[in-house]
């Protein structure tokens, strides 16, 4: 089965929307009460749940994960104007200055973004407890979406296998208590992975290995570009393979909303306005920046 394509239709731009805009208020609110109550208020939802994420190795909060009645998102936030530098970290360091950087590489002896993973292995397990809280919350969720813009666009690939798995040792076909909502043949409804301007994390046998589990599973995995955002030309030269679909958005789209993208077309809220006016007018001008055979 091929890879899961986004659709010339408004359909698949609900979800879209819905990341975009939680990303967009993660950013604007580093509250995580103010955040729980902006977010309660917009989806008019008084039992909405919010747990933030830390890694020990940034100051601020990376990641939100947050349960409405049905829906878990899983939100990576993207970098500060400060730690812009950071995204440059592809590889590792020792503490000594005279010390050479070297590359890292996953279990399976894929190069993958040091910083990035340092990251998520930081948070990783405060992420699937409150994961685990927001099922228990719901019983069974319908859908789990990891998002991330950016910086956490990078993080959330490097987090989105581990995930995988634990959603599916916890409750899926691999668990010794397995739940009909988390079985494989469920995965591609119940999972998606949504990113905007995703820094690239992992080389090509990192994102084969992806793209594998997004295929079998049938798992929407997109990410969203303006054609003029600057960052496309800044990932590390080891890490520019394919991983799922990369959308471009158009001029037809995009320059509607330059201001919102701001003067590099990096802005969350750019892209918010972007899938809203998808949702609602549509074009099929957003093609994808490759194809596979």
């Amino acid at each position: 089965m091929p890879l899961v394509k986004l659709k010339d239709s408004l359909t698949g731009w609900h979800d879209v929307k819905d990341a975009a805009d939680i990303l967009w208020r993660a950013s604007l609110e580093s509250d995580v009460g103010r955040l729980q109550t902006s977010l309660s208020n917009h989806y008019s939802d008084p039992g909405l749940t919010i747990q933030d994420l830390h890694t020990g190795i940034n100051n601020s909060r990376r990641a939100v994960v947050i349960s409405t009645k049905q829906k878990i998102t899983i939100a990576f936030e993207g970098s500060h104007p400060d730690e812009w530098y950071k995204n440059m970290w592809a590889d590792g360091k020792g503490p000594g200055w005279w010390e050479f950087p070297y590359p890292v590489y996953d279990e399976n002896g894929h190069r993958i973004h040091s910083f990035y993973r340092d990251m998520w292995h930081g948070m990783r397990k405060a992420a699937f407890a409150a994961l685990d809280a927001a099922i228990d919350k719901i019983g069974e969720p319908k859908q789990i979406i990891i998002t991330g813009f950016s910086m956490g666009g990078g993080v959330s690939i490097l987090s989105f296998i581990g995930i995988l798995e634990h959603i599916r040792k916890s409750y899926g076909s691999t668990s010794s208590r397995s739940q009909t909502w988390a079985s494989d043949d469920k995965l591609g409804k119940l999972i998606q992975h949504i990113t905007f301007a995703a820094v690239a994390a992992g080389d090509r046998g990192h994102y084969t290995m992806l793209n594998s589990l997004y295929e079998r599973h049938k798992i929407r995995a997109w990410d969203f570009m303006n054609h003029r955002d600057w960052t496309q030309h800044i990932h590390h030269f080891s890490f520019r393979s394919w991983r799922g679909y990369r959308y471009i958005l158009p001029e037809a789209v995009v320059g509607r909303f330059n201001a919102e993208f701001g003067d590099q077309g990096h802005l969350i809220l750019g892209y918010l306005k972007a899938a809203e006016w998808m949702l609602e007018n549509g074009t099929d001008q957003v093609k994808s920046a490759w194809e596979y055979e």
